[in-house]
């Protein structure tokens, strides 16, 4: 018997019962379609977020570390040791010295809450806000994701300006009601405001305050903005022989504010940034870690910018073999990966029950068909058909099924996927969000995978049943009926 012919037959045979065949097929298309909106739903969720990194400005990124780090999946980040390279001046003009480099620099990450200053009836009044990251970026360090994501005002000229310049984020301003919403995230009654509205015109030129303590010797005349605290707790160092006396300072510093940013982009998940001349962030820097000696410690890291994204794994080889730690963007993208993959498994094993449900389908409605046409089998074998001609006929019968079901689940699956990011979408976009936010996204090498594990789950389903058919004795089935 040709397989042209086993087709034809088990074609046939499905036609002939429509009900049946039809409602097993559709617990094929069920199942399918679930893994395929399942496991779509964490290729696009992997694709979102790895789009987000995979900005030429993170490309052009390389983070050097005093010790090596680990970059497996379970423990990212965690030191591998002791500190063992000095991060200083020293080390930064030798960075910049490599092929490939644009510009290296101390991070500089302070955290704190935003505090801005009002004058009120001739008074100053400061209004404190939620919690913030003092970020300084020299100018080579303002990439153009930050200058894009301005909303008025901008960023300071020069490396060394001459007053102490700040950008803050807009959505920290509309929580201390200091400036209007941004477009979807404003509150019924209220009207938002976009880039270029003249309502941001109001904070810029507002002060932000930073306040710190520090600790210095008695009779020391306080730098700018020191002011001695109301208990100063006094402490006593030995210098030359002689006790001197220490007492702790409340040492302020005020930016004014010169941008406005929408930190939806670019914010950081724990606590938006603010951003300061790199100089002036040293300056936080030193003063909030100085009883931790953070100047002859060495900088906790250093940011490298390359010239070029496809000189970036070039540099970071080449202070790798120098023996620093470094990080970079296509590090954080790899360990994202990895937990999407577990995360896609995960989605695509709670997915396949359905399949399996339909696997019992399939097999029940095989069985039934053996009861239905044992006179056929009977007759079959009588004309010289052999057992093998009629398991074949059977998992054909039952391939059919699973190609029917499992085309018919992908383009489902496919199709609830698209609606579904419709509707994200507008939700998305009326939050302010982008517009082309994708969650579910079928690629052919899921479409395929998915019709392949319906076939294969069906051909299994259907070889019990085809064994129990080649086992029929002609004479015992020409006597059944």
């Amino acid at each position: 018997m040709r397989l042209a012919d086993l087709f034809r037959i088990a074609l046939g045979n499905l036609l002939r019962q429509k009900l049946q065949a039809v409602l097993t097929v559709m617990g094929v298309l069920v199942g399918t379609a679930a893994i395929v909106l399942m496991v779509s739903l964490g290729v696009g969720l992997q694709k979102q977020t790895i789009e987000l990194f995979n900005e030429v400005d993170f490309l052009t990124t390389v983070r050097v570390l005093p010790q090596k780090r680990s970059k497996s999946l379970m423990t990212f980040g965690r030191p591998l040791g002791p500190a063992t390279r000095k991060l200083d001046d020293t080390v930064i003009a030798e960075i910049r010295a490599l092929p490939g480099v644009l510009t290296a620099y101390p991070a500089v990450n302070v955290f704190t809450r935003l505090t801005i200053e009002r004058t009120v009836e001739g008074k100053k009044k400061p209004l404190i806000g939620g919690s913030v990251e003092y970020v300084g970026l020299p100018q080579a360090g303002i990439v153009p994701l930050y200058r894009n994501a301005l909303v008025a005002g901008g960023f300071w000229d020069g490396e060394t300006p001459a007053e102490r310049c700040i950008v803050v984020p807009a959505d920290l301003l509309a929580e201390m009601n200091l400036a209007p919403p941004l477009p979807g995230k404003e509150a019924p009654g209220e009207t938002p405001a976009g880039r270029g509205d003249p309502r941001w015109n109001a904070v810029l030129g507002m002060e932000v305050r930073f306040q710190t303590e520090v600790t210095v010797a008695t009779g020391k005349e306080p730098a700018e903005g020191e002011e001695e605290a109301p208990d100063p707790p006094a402490a006593s160092d030995e210098d030359d022989g002689e006790m001197e006396k220490t007492v702790t300072k409340k040492v302020i510093r005020r930016f004014r504010i010169v941008g406005i940013y929408d930190s939806t982009d670019i914010g950081m998940p724990w606590a938006p940034a603010v951003f300061v001349p790199l100089e002036q962030g040293l300056e936080l820097a030193r003063m909030r870690t100085a009883r931790q000696n953070w100047v002859e410690g060495g900088y906790q890291a250093i940011v490298v910018k390359a010239r070029d994204a496809s000189q970036t794994e070039g540099i970071r080889r080449a202070l790798d073999a120098q023996g620093y730690g470094t990080l970079t963007v296509q590090d954080i993208v790899q360990v994202i990966g990895s937990v999407f993959d577990v995360l896609k498994a995960v989605l695509g094993a709670v997915a396949s029950i359905g399949l399996f449900v339909a696997f019992f389908g399939i097999a029940n409605t095989m069985l039934m068909a053996i009861l239905e046409r044992t006179r056929e089998i009977g007759v079959m074998k009588a004309l010289g058909a052999r057992n093998a001609h009629v398991r074949r006929l059977f998992v054909v019968e039952a391939a059919a099924i699973g190609v029917l079901g499992g085309t018919a689940g992908v383009v489902t699956g496919w199709g609830l996927g698209a609606a579904f990011n419709r509707i994200a979408r507008g939700i998305v976009a009326g939050q302010g969000g982008p517009e082309n936010i994708s969650l579910f996204s079928v690629t052919p090498a899921l479409a395929l995978a998915a019709a392949g594990f319906a076939v294969l789950v069906a051909i299994a389903a259907g070889l019990y049943p085809a064994w129990r058919a080649a086992r029929l004795h002609p004479v015992d089935a020409l006597r059944s009926l």
